[in-house]
């Protein structure tokens, strides 16, 4: 897939993002985990939506980081009794 940047306003300084962060693609406003570089002419990267699914190219001068996103917390294991066992 060809991404080219938008002619219309000048290219953004670069945010580089850590794998697996989450970002903002400003072209479409949708929100993806940082997956690494692209390989196009033009600097790029991949995103891939947040909850998995098909990954997308988009110029890199178009993330930014994500400050709203809720984030995820520690998960607490909880232990299952034989009296919560349905039978």
């Amino acid at each position: 897939m060809s991404v080219h940047p938008n002619p219309s306003h000048p290219p953004r300084a670069l945010y580089a993002p850590q794998l697996g962060e989450l970002v903002r693609d400003l072209t479409t406003g949708r929100v993806g985990t940082y997956m690494g570089p692209g390989y196009e002419k033009h600097p790029t990267v991949y995103l891939r939506p947040p909850r998995g699914g098909y990954e997308w190219e988009v110029p890199a001068s178009e993330i930014e980081p994500v400050h709203d996103e809720p984030k995820l917390g520690p998960v607490t294991p909880t232990v299952r009794t034989n009296s919560q066992v349905a039978p």
